[in-house]
């Protein structure tokens, strides 16, 4: 049969080691493919158009908007993919026209001054002097957060960095980010660059490889850096849950408010697509305020002073007495 699982493993391995996808999306792959032929194998149904519309119901049922989207995302590329390699005489997503109404989550933000409060506190003893051996784990948790808001990198990408991929005399990082894509992040601020190296001269090179490690020498884990913002938000009284994410969008929507080209915004934070990094324009509201107040043309007059001043319904001079709207 066209669903089983040799040709789910031959397509899984062409995933990673011809497409490069990133390894958490061979995993999603994996677990959608398998859940949808347990499902096709349990209505003793064969992978057409019907099992593909009755599968959608299905989830319908089961999963958010999002999720079902994305599972029908993966058996989709997975049916292209059997069609090209000729275990498919044709693809029954040919004209099958799906609609999915996905509601828009934005993306949630910290205010500015919560990142200076946090900042600060993990920056506390910190100023002058040499680095003891209990210090170097504040030290640490100082360069995760400072980097975490320089350069808006997700978390994974922040604990797969290795000592040889930041270089602090040009001020450079490289990042290997999601489906194997690299890209390079400048850090110009010098009191991030400073304590990063303070961190640097502090651990390494004796800690080998990774960059940023934990208490017993291994790789600091994504869930450890959660943990590392949680600890310091607790310290200076944030009852909100603040994450690795969180600080990700709220770097990307200062500098759309502050007038940096999406397109920028788009390669610093990796995003493959335009369309991903637009989400932006709909949270950068204050921005949008001051756009609004500044160049609105109805701001360029005001009624009451017309009617105060006896012009209701008059024309001004410089207007052409022919003028019809």
């Amino acid at each position: 049969m066209i669903y089983q699982t040799t040709l789910q493993n031959q397509y899984l391995i062409a995933c990673e080691n011809q497409k490069r996808l990133d390894p958490k999306t061979v995993k999603a792959y994996r677990i959608d493919l398998r859940q949808f032929h347990e499902y096709i194998v349990v209505e003793k149904m064969d992978f057409n158009r019907d099992a593909i519309k009755a599968y959608i119901s299905h989830m319908n049922t089961r999963y958010q908007p999002r999720t079902v989207k994305r599972k029908i995302a993966s058996i989709r590329a997975y049916s292209a993919w059997l069609e090209e390699e000729g275990h498919l005489p044709q693809n029954p997503f040919k004209n099958l026209r799906l609609k999915l109404q996905e509601p828009q989550i934005l993306p949630k933000t910290v205010p500015l001054s919560m990142v200076e409060r946090l900042l600060t506190e993990v920056h506390i003893g910190l100023e002058s002097g040499s680095v003891s051996e209990t210090q170097w784990e504040r030290l640490r948790d100082a360069s995760v957060i400072e980097l975490l808001f320089a350069t808006g990198i997700r978390v994974s990408e922040l604990c797969k960095l290795n000592t040889r991929d930041i270089d602090l005399n040009a001020g450079t990082l490289l990042i290997h980010g999601k489906g194997k894509k690299e890209r390079i992040i400048q850090v110009t601020n010098a009191e991030v660059l400073s304590t990063i190296r303070r961190y640097k001269e502090a651990c390494h090179p004796e800690w080998g490889q990774a960059f940023f490690r934990s208490r017993r020498g291994g790789r600091l884990s994504e869930q450890s850096v959660r943990l590392i913002l949680r600890k310091y938000a607790k310290k200076i009284g944030i009852s909100t849950r603040i994450t690795p994410h969180m600080i990700r969008h709220t770097l990307a929507t200062l500098l759309l408010e502050s007038d940096v080209d999406i397109r920028y915004i788009q390669q610093l934070l990796g995003h493959a697509s335009l369309i991903t990094t637009q989400i932006y324009t709909h949270v950068a509201g204050a921005k949008q305020r001051e756009i609004m107040i500044q160049k609105h043309p109805r701001n360029g007059f005001s009624v009451s002073d017309r009617l105060s001043n006896g012009l209701a319904g008059k024309q001004d001079g410089n207007l052409p007495q022919n003028l019809y709207i």
